[in-house]
């Protein structure tokens, strides 16, 4: 399981405590009060089934054998297909949930529940592919790097900016640049130069999000046009790219392996 999640993602830790085969909740943040309803004094300390429809918490006494080291919880709760919680009232409230495994020792484990309002989210998705389509009509391929050419993400920013400015939607735009292009055009040539700069792209694009956007900017850099998405949170989004990029290096036809490093900035849009 990954262990990261975004800044402002609403999170309540749990922990699963197999010497006393109990689940209890260990911590709620300050976005995750603000979307269920309740504040740190209501639920710390409490077992989670209270917060949970019967139908949840019934799977949670089932399955969770609450064996030596076992992550029962995780497994069990990624399992449910329509996640909720209770309100103050008793009343189901719909969540998109994300089961991150934060820590474990002496018997318990703990694990990050990551919430996002069901409705919200749909409307996210309606925004996103709202932008996506105007995106569409206007994207010119840049024929040396397979990628939308610069005038297109200035005209793709240029639309994000209605959005941000209407406060609908948070956004930033970054650009890498691969260290020491100039040598490495020098030694091996132009084909090799671009191709590593392909090479670069594809495995940036294997980390974003289909509606992220990368675009050739010129002189051997990538653009990233990320939508939806805070300055912390892009700083972390950048970083695991920056990682990813130097971790896969470009193989050459010869077998011969290019290491890669980028460096980046970014802004808020």
């Amino acid at each position: 399981m990954s262990i990261t999640h975004r800044d402002n993602d609403a999170v309540i830790t749990i922990c699963q405590n197999n010497n006393d085969k109990t689940i209890t909740i260990h911590g709620i943040n300050q976005a995750a009060c603000a979307l269920t309803g309740y504040y740190g004094e209501d639920v710390v300390g409490q077992k989670i089934e209270k917060f949970l429809p019967n139908r949840i918490a019934e799977l949670l006494h089932e399955y969770v054998e609450f064996s030596y080291n076992a992550n029962d919880v995780g497994e069990v709760l990624g399992r449910v297909r329509s996640f909720s919680m209770l309100d103050r009232n008793g009343a189901e409230h719909a969540y998109k949930i994300k089961i991150l495994q934060t820590d474990s020792g002496h018997g318990s484990l703990f694990f990050s529940l990551v919430l996002r309002d069901s409705m919200e989210e749909r409307k996210d998705d309606a925004m996103h592919s709202v932008i996506q389509e105007n995106f569409k009509g206007h994207e010119t391929i840049d024929s040396l790097y397979g990628l939308p050419d610069r005038a297109s993400i200035a005209k793709n920013i240029d639309i994000v900016k209605s959005y941000t400015n209407s406060g609908n939607v948070a956004s930033c735009f970054g650009v890498l640049q691969i260290d020491a292009a100039g040598d490495l055009k020098e030694k091996y040539g132009t084909e090799v130069f671009v191709n590593v700069i392909k090479h670069s792209a594809f495995i940036a694009r294997q980390s974003l999000r289909e509606y992220d956007v990368l675009g050739s900017i010129g002189d051997g850099r990538i653009g990233v046009l990320l939508v939806g998405v805070n300055y912390s949170s892009a700083k972390m989004i950048f970083n695991r790219l920056r990682w990813q990029i130097a971790a896969n290096p470009y193989q050459t036809v010869d077998n011969s392996t290019l290491g890669t490093t980028v460096s980046i900035i970014f802004s808020k849009i």
